[in-house]
């Protein structure tokens, strides 16, 4: 039986295998470091434009929808409320009625065109657009009864009385409801997004971080094997591909830090405070149509006490009995929607709500034709400070939310532009590092 001996593999074979072998492990690290980067960059775009382009807009819109709703139906009670005494200042109220009807068709059609993806809240949407032009029948409907009686300020007649009853039921039984549970469904998209956005952040860094020092442990190994083989201190190329690859490790981690960074400023400091004092001026808004619905409808006046006592609580919790207990009672340490204020903004809108709250607690107390006056007053003085000061606050963080997606988009821009382009131009100086030594052993 005759052996073959297998002939001895070449020196020069197993080196260039080896040589290969680490410039293929340094490209092939060096390309899971682009993905992952890639891959963090397009989760938390893919959060900030949920938050900063699509629901989060949709929702401001309809928790906006929601406070205009409530303006124009307590417009409606004021005209009625009225008397033909009070001509120019009906007339004031009929325009700034107008005004938010087309405010209300703008964000109506804001919300249509956001929910394109959705069914459910396109026919949500759709069904507001009917209810308000019902709606808008009842509420003229009052008007031309209340026009025809031309009484003094004061409760129109019961059948006016009755005909607003059924235009404010439907308003706040029916349409005031479905604009809420808008916002409820858009709100649960965005926390959705922003925590499933975050946890993808925070993996994308730690993928980057460990691919990137696995390509940087690939080159430095290369470069050692290739100065001790071929007795060289340097390779310039493979020097610059590393520096290359420790940039876009450091700029990568970098700007995903400064992504994530920005999709939670932009959820906690600016989407999730406009939404709350979106919600409570929308509520205030409502209080201050029961107060005029209070003067207005002697059948329902215990109701509208009880119902702005409800609407209190929300906006400033505070234990309490009665309307009467819970304004003897406000203090500012409350809990509620405002609850979560600090510093100089919680003292300056507790102070606002306070007055706005003592003077409704004067005018309860007041026979019809004193009440009627000091609401049209003092009354509506106090809540249009109270009003303004929930104003600003609300285009104050409307600001930092614009600014935080800015801030985010700004970094998806860079990391779009720069990190690819290093990584690749890295690959290349790689290969231009390793290939003369390659070409030794053709």
């Amino acid at each position: 039986m005759t052996v073959t001996a297998r002939p001895p593999v070449r020196r020069s074979e197993s080196v260039s295998g080896r040589v290969r072998t680490l410039a293929g492990l340094s490209l092939l690290t060096l390309a899971l470091l682009l993905a992952a980067i890639l891959a963090g960059a397009a989760s938390t775009g893919s959060g900030l434009r949920t938050i900063g382009h699509d629901a989060g807009p949709q929702v401001l819109a309809t928790t906006g929808l929601y406070r205009q709703m409530s303006e124009m139906d307590a417009l409606v009670a004021e005209t009625l409320l009225l008397g033909r005494e009070y001509g120019p200042q009906q007339q004031a109220d009929l325009t700034s009625y107008d005004q938010r009807r087309l405010e209300i068709s703008e964000s109506l059609l804001k919300a249509y065109r956001l929910a394109l993806d959705d069914p459910s809240e396109q026919r949500t949407v759709e069904s507001l657009i009917e209810g308000l032009g019902r709606y808008e029948r009842l509420a003229t409907q009052a008007r031309l009864l209340d026009m025809q009686t031309q009484h003094t300020a004061g409760q129109p007649p019961d059948h006016v009385v009755e005909a607003y009853q059924k235009a404010t039921d439907l308003m706040h039984r029916e349409l005031l409801p479905q604009a809420y549970n808008l916002t409820l469904e858009t709100g649960t998209i965005v926390r959705r997004a922003h925590d499933a956005e975050r946890s993808a952040t925070s993996l994308a860094r730690s993928a980057v971080i460990v691919t990137g020092l696995l390509a940087l442990a690939c080159l430095l190994v290369l470069q050692a094997y290739l100065t001790r083989r071929f007795r060289r201190v340097f390779a310039p190329a493979l020097v610059a591909a590393t520096m290359l690859t420790a940039a876009g490790l450091v700029t990568g981690t970098a700007l995903l830090t400064r992504q994530g960074q920005a999709l939670e400023e932009a959820k906690r400091r600016g989407f999730d405070a406009v939404l709350t004092l979106t919600r409570a001026r929308a509520i205030s808004t409502s209080m201050h149509g029961d107060q005029s619905r209070y003067l207005l409808d002697r059948f329902r006046k215990d109701t509208y006490e009880h119902t702005f006592l409800d609407k209190s609580r929300t906006i400033a919790a505070v234990e309490s009995t009665s309307l009467p207990d819970y304004q003897s009672k406000l203090q500012a340490n409350f809990q509620g929607l405002l609850g979560s204020l600090t510093g100089q903004d919680r003292q300056r809108l507790f102070a606002a709500y306070q007055r706005f709250q003592q003077a409704d607690a004067r005018m309860r107390t007041m026979s019809a034709e004193a009440a009627i006056k000091f609401w049209d007053g003092e009354l509506t003085e106090a809540y249009e400070s109270y009003d303004t000061v929930l104003e600003e606050l609300v285009r104050r963080h409307e600001s930092d939310f614009e600014r935080a997606i800015d801030s985010g988009d700004g970094a998806l821009d860079t990391l779009w532009r720069s990190i690819p382009g290093g990584l690749a131009t890295g690959a290349l100086l790689i290969l231009a590092g390793v290939w003369p030594r390659l070409r030794e052993y053709r």
